[in-house]
């Protein structure tokens, strides 16, 4: 433990975080699915998608939005698309459940899109891509929720920080990945930031007046990526993962007058079958040439290495598996108070 964090390793908060999640009312291996997304964030130095969040999804669990034993059911599957109707079902049990169904879907057809309606907060979506990567095929995975985002030119929400993740496998080489919301940073890092009582860089999010603030306390809005650029991909997620099953977020809440925040998000796994479109192993050569032409770049002033995608996770997870995960003392001590609510005990 320093002044500012606590570190545990991957194995005790693996068990931590499961046996919360079952003593919630969740079944042994879903807690456990559950608990493999969060921590799979931290290895990566995601702490805004880790276990920072299981205090807020007990209180869904408890209020009954997230739902603890839902009635999951597939209600079309035709050709390359499946859609499946989640319940309200923890993110994790849902998304890895969409994962199956359109790699399913790709393997007959070539591509699959299985589009999940009505998930729950999912963690960090690359972690499905990942999984269709390591499958063997390429993995496109977005979501989409209810409006916590300024639309470029406005000042109040408008639409959400909906993020996307595309994977794809290398032959030598992990799979690459970009995860990334549409915001500038995600709403996590905000939450990540008032743990750790530190202050955040202007261009992150605005007050509840429209002005940019560094206060993460007083943030209200997040401000989109790029602007106009952020706002609009956004909008066409919402388009494509909540219009098009008949389940909108956005339209709904601002019609309610705004930003009140619901647990309900739609989701997507698409799986492209890449020996369909040419040659597998052509295509994983060419990708781990394509990295290594990147990476061999002249370097700018200050720059020690050219990092690929999912690089920079992929070298914080193997330091974190080996020194231990760095968790900050304020979440540190709203995880042990959530597990205390539960009958569970923190490790030493």
């Amino acid at each position: 433990m320093t002044d500012d964090v606590v570190r545990i390793s991957k194995a005790d908060l693996l068990s931590f975080s499961a046996k919360i999640f079952a003593a919630a009312g969740i079944d042994r291996a879903t807690a456990e699915q559950w608990a493999n997304v969060l921590v799979w964030a931290n290895l990566r130095g995601v702490d805004s998608h880790g276990v920072m969040r299981i205090p807020r999804y007990l209180e869904l669990l408890d209020r009954k939005a997230i739902n603890a034993k839902p009635a999951m059911r597939l209600e079309k599957c035709s050709g390359a698309i499946a859609v499946l109707e989640a319940n309200l079902a923890p993110g994790p049990m849902a998304m890895t459940r969409a994962v199956d169904e359109a790699l399913g879907r790709a393997r007959e057809v070539h591509v699959g899109w299985c589009a999940a309606r009505n998930i729950t907060h999912a963690g960090a979506i690359g972690f499905y891509a990942i999984k269709v990567a390591e499958a063997g095929m390429a993995g496109i995975v977005m979501a989409a929720s209810g409006p916590m985002m300024a639309y470029h030119g406005a000042r109040v929400a408008g639409v959400s920080t909906n993020p996307l993740a595309i994977a794809v496998p290398g032959k030598v080489h992990p799979p690459f990945l970009l995860d990334m919301s549409t915001s500038t940073v995600a709403n996590g890092k905000v939450l990540n930031a008032r743990d750790a009582g530190k202050a955040v860089p202007v261009g992150w999010g605005i007050d509840a007046d429209g002005r940019d603030t560094t206060d993460p306390h007083k943030i209200k809005t997040l401000l989109p990526l790029g602007g106009a650029k952020g706002s609009s991909l956004s909008f066409m997620i919402e388009c494509l993962l909540s219009l098009a099953t008949s389940n909108p977020l956005v339209a709904p809440a601002l019609a309610r007058g705004g930003t009140a925040e619901s647990p309900v998000l739609n989701g997507v796994v698409i799986a492209v079958d890449l020996d369909a479109l040419g040659s597998f192993e052509t295509f994983t050569s060419e990708v781990d040439r394509l990295g290594s032409a990147i990476a061999a770049l002249p370097r700018a002033d200050g720059v020690e290495r050219v990092l690929l995608p999912g690089e920079r996770g992929d070298g914080m997870r193997k330091e974190r598996e080996a020194s231990g995960i760095p968790i900050a003392k304020g979440t540190w001590s709203r995880l042990r108070a959530a597990a205390d609510k539960v009958g569970v005990t923190a490790p030493a």
